[in-house]
């Protein structure tokens, strides 16, 4: 059984999605719109008080690494992108080519990027924090806007 809440944020409401006790997805909204849980999952605020607070201090500028976080379902080399970007400082960024390094995977920025890509637990699993080498924004599931939004706020609480 899966369950849902919506969590409000700066950057709208983002969909949290647990998989039994174990926090499986976050959802940009689109467009400023909430998205639309699946009609199978069930509501569950309670189910999310941890997860709701932390997201809600790491906004106000009160938390700076989440607590107790499960890698996600992934690959061997996905798992590795995810454990790596949690290595990451807060307001820090790496570029895809470091991150694929600290990965153990030096020839694999490309890859890296894939993997972040697949990322399904965006600012508990920092992929926020990687750019381009040239210092350029590159993509991000909940869009460059909210990429930078992500980068100068933890700038502005650093």
């Amino acid at each position: 059984m899966k369950y849902f809440t919506h969590i409000d944020t700066p950057i709208g409401k983002i969909l949290a999605v647990k998989k039994q006790n174990i926090l499986y997805e976050l959802f940009f909204p689109e467009n400023n719109r909430p998205i639309t849980p699946d009609a199978l999952w069930k509501e569950d605020k309670i189910r999310f008080l941890k997860e709701t607070r932390e997201i809600s201090d790491y906004f106000s500028g009160q938390l700076k690494e989440f607590s107790n976080i499960c890698l996600p379902e992934g690959t061997d080399f996905q798992q590795k992108i995810w454990k790596a970007l949690l290595d990451i400082p807060y307001g820090s960024v790496i570029s895809y080519q470091e991150i694929a390094e600290a990965a153990g995977s030096p020839q694999a920025a490309r890859a890296a990027g894939n993997a972040l890509n697949k990322n399904p637990l965006p600012i508990i699993i920092p992929c926020h924090r990687v750019i381009g080498k040239n210092g350029n924004l590159r993509g991000f599931g909940g869009g460059l806007p909210v990429k930078q939004y992500l980068l100068e706020h933890e700038q502005k609480f650093l």
